[in-house]
């Protein structure tokens, strides 16, 4: 078995000097699939230019929460095409960010909720991005019932079992391997293991011993090896799961 990057951005500018290098440390980490996530159009059609011989790698596409104020109609339908191709693997990343934009709540909202729509109609999973709107995002999505994952979670534990419930999957971030990571710690014991992923959302959130450089997919393996360390568990069994829960998912 080897690992998996669920959620990764290696289209994204940060990487077009040396992603040859990046894909071949994947390869290097035995990261051998990842999920390519895009918010653009543009990224989205060049990620299929993106590949490696040992690496397999899926695509996604989503509205970001924040960029709904810049979405017309026509985009919006634009976007749908291409939900309905059969290369597009997902919808996402997609939700709510309260954080960032506090002014367009509702924008984000209807934005949100037209493509859990879509997706339903597709039967296509979500990718959901959630933050300082947990409770908004929950809702919608106990409303409207599809498969996803919640993507770098970053709440409570509590709220991790309401969402598991739902028939979500959880998904970790390098966060965990960071000092005073109490929350990601309790997350990881409280999600079953046939829910859990694990990713990078690389170029972001480096996890520990490289942090303060920028991420990249070979440092899923930091994350994977902590969970098994917290848990207590076979890194082999540990990669075992995570293939199937990742296969599962996208229906790979």
């Amino acid at each position: 078995m080897n690992w998996l990057d669920s959620h990764c951005h290696i289209n994204d500018k940060a990487f077009k000097d040396d992603l040859d290098d990046v894909l071949q440390n994947m390869a290097d980490n035995d990261v051998r699939k990842a999920m390519l996530i895009s918010s653009y159009i543009d990224d989205y059609e060049y990620g299929f230019s993106i590949s490696h011989p040992e690496i397999e790698l899926k695509h996604s596409l989503g509205i970001y929460p924040g960029d709904v104020d810049d979405v017309s109609e026509e985009l919006f339908e634009e976007f749908a095409r291409r939900f309905r191709e059969d290369r597009c693997q997902a919808i996402g990343e997609i939700g709510l960010d309260y954080y960032w934009d506090k002014h367009n709540k509702q924008r984000q909202i209807e934005i949100f909720k037209r493509q859990l729509l879509l997706a339903k109609e597709l039967n296509k999973p979500i990718i959901v991005h959630s933050r300082d709107a947990i409770q908004d995002t929950y809702d919608l999505m106990k409303q409207i019932r599809v498969e996803g994952v919640m993507h770098c979670y970053s709440n409570s534990a509590e709220m991790a079992r309401e969402f598991v419930k739902l028939g979500y999957y959880i998904s970790i971030s390098g966060t965990i391997t960071w000092k005073n990571a109490r929350e990601p710690l309790e997350v990881v014991k409280a999600v079953p293991l046939n829910r859990l992923l694990i990713e990078t959302d690389c170029p972001y959130l480096t996890p520990a011993p490289n942090r303060g450089k920028r991420n990249e997919p070979a440092y899923v393996v930091y994350t994977g090896r902590k969970i098994c360390e917290v848990l207590g568990i076979d890194e082999e069994d540990f990669k075992k799961q995570l293939n199937e829960n990742y296969h599962r998912l996208f229906r790979l």
